[in-house]
């Protein structure tokens, strides 16, 4: 309970004046519990950050049905994990664009690039594609953070079903093609 009333109240900080001006003196403040509920809570207001990005990626990410590199041309469990992964990011879109926005720490796009090599590596995709990990990291990263990222910007204007479709053409394509 506590631990949500922090987080609440450090995201409406967040919206209102950005994570550089937020300060722990400020939480506990607005939040009406001692500094040192706080520290029971979260190391500093860095922590607190990481936690709550960790967690909002975690939601959107956990449960996604396995893709490995045998099952690239399985286009049912393809279009169905995408299409769930665009669906909870946009039931989570205020969160993640205000993650996105210049009011955060920056950091949100390094934080979900982790889940997604993750992906990657647990797939075997990295080891069927002939160039360096970074590399492909990069290209993948790229492609998808990119385009969630404009359709962020373009305020949501296709619906999440059309947006899945556009990633559902590009994303499996693009892997299939670094592969031959």
């Amino acid at each position: 309970m506590t631990d949500q009333k922090i987080t609440e109240t450090f995201l409406a900080l967040l919206d209102t004046v950005g994570y550089q001006k937020i300060s722990v003196s400020a939480i506990v403040k607005k939040a009406r519990i001692n500094r040192s509920t706080f520290y029971e809570h979260f190391l500093d207001k860095e922590d607190l950050m990481a936690q709550v990005q960790t967690r909002l990626i975690t939601k959107i990410v956990e449960g996604l049905p396995e893709v490995t590199v045998l099952k690239l041309d399985d286009h049912e469990l393809i279009d169905s994990r995408i299409n769930l992964l665009i669906h909870r990011i946009y039931d989570h879109k205020e969160a993640i664009k205000l993650f996105l926005s210049d009011k955060s720490d920056g950091l949100f796009t390094a934080r979900f690039s982790v889940f997604s090599e993750q992906f990657l590596i647990d797939g075997n995709i990295v080891q069927a594609i002939d160039l360096p990990d970074v590399y492909v990291f990069s290209i993948f990263q790229g492609m998808i953070l990119n385009l969630i990222k404009i359709w962020i910007e373009r305020d949501f204007i296709e619906t999440p079903e059309e947006f899945a479709k556009i990633i559902s053409r590009i994303s499996p394509k693009t892997m299939r093609l670094l592969m031959d």
